[in-house]
């Protein structure tokens, strides 16, 4: 497949990394997944032409309940500034008021505290989480995958001992999850599902390309179950299947990544997965189909 050869863009930092501005200068895992998803939702919301509506008011905000964990085990500093920022006081505290006390999930007693408190019994995760230095958190990487530029960021990197680690939260670890395999769909678990083989193969490389040091990726996964559970998982490329995986996954980007990137440059028309929230909205005059052809 021919490459392409663009010159580095904008550097990256803590307060451009996630600004849709980079987004349109380097890919990432997430916004590859979201045009694998649906790539008229993906360009929208990069575009900010859309924007998922609002969840539940029950439930909390899964990106911010995210990191929110992420937050606390990356320092009690970095925590209280994340805190501070105003869409999650509105999130977290109880009428977007620090003086009122978190809302019940972020509470002594909530999902957020019981993930934490669970997640400080884990004595691999305290080992190989914790670095002894805080500038080995969150830690901006960039390279090149056939020509096209790629970010990423890491949650915890040891480059003296050669790992780096993603912390997880999942709804239950051993929930089946499907994935379509052609015309069919295949069970298998979350991290398949949610493509976490590709992530830690596209860190290794991008870490690899910024460093020099070819890192093992680890992920410490805990459920969101009212009792919750952790796995330590290991992608050791050893192991054959991981490695099979890995492989593969990283195939699938150099395969789709030129057609995304001309997708996003206005190059292609992007395609409706015609099923998403995106979808429901914005198609409201569509051709007859056979009842044959709906899709499950």
């Amino acid at each position: 497949m021919a490459t392409v050869d663009r010159k580095q863009p904008v550097k990256l930092t803590s307060d451009n990394y996630y600004s849709h501005d980079t987004d349109f200068q380097y890919l990432s895992k997430s916004v590859f997944s979201m045009f694998e998803d649906c790539e008229a939702s993906a360009l929208a919301q990069l575009k900010d032409e859309w924007k998922p509506q609002p969840k539940q008011s029950n439930q909390p905000d899964p990106l911010i309940f995210g990191n929110f964990i992420h937050s606390y085990f990356q320092g009690e500093e970095d925590h209280q500034k994340y805190l501070q920022k105003e869409d999650v006081k509105k999130e977290v505290y109880k009428y977007g008021n620090p003086e009122k006390g978190f809302k019940k999930a972020y509470g002594n007693s909530g999902e957020a505290s019981s993930i934490i408190n669970k997640m400080k019994l884990n004595g691999r995760f305290n080992y190989f989480y914790k670095p002894r230095e805080p500038e080995n958190k969150e830690i901006i990487v960039t390279g090149k995958i056939d020509g096209y530029w790629w970010k990423g960021k890491i949650d915890s990197l040891n480059l003296e001992k050669n790992y780096f680690c993603d912390l997880k939260t999942t709804k239950d670890i051993h929930a089946a999850n499907w994935i379509k395999d052609g015309n069919y769909n295949v069970k298998t678990n979350f991290v398949e599902a949610y493509g976490y083989y590709m992530q830690m193969a596209i860190y290794q490389e991008l870490i690899r390309q910024t460093f020099g040091k070819e890192c093992l990726p680890l992920m410490f996964v805990i459920s969101k179950q009212s009792v919750p559970e952790v796995a330590n998982l290991m992608f050791d490329r050893r192991n054959p299947d991981v490695n099979y995986l890995m492989n593969d996954a990283m195939d699938k980007v150099k395969e789709l990544q030129p057609h995304i990137w001309r997708v996003m440059m206005g190059e292609e028309k992007p395609e409706n997965c015609g099923k998403c929230e995106y979808c429901r909205y914005s198609i409201n005059d569509p051709e007859f189909i056979l009842p044959t052809e709906i899709e499950v």
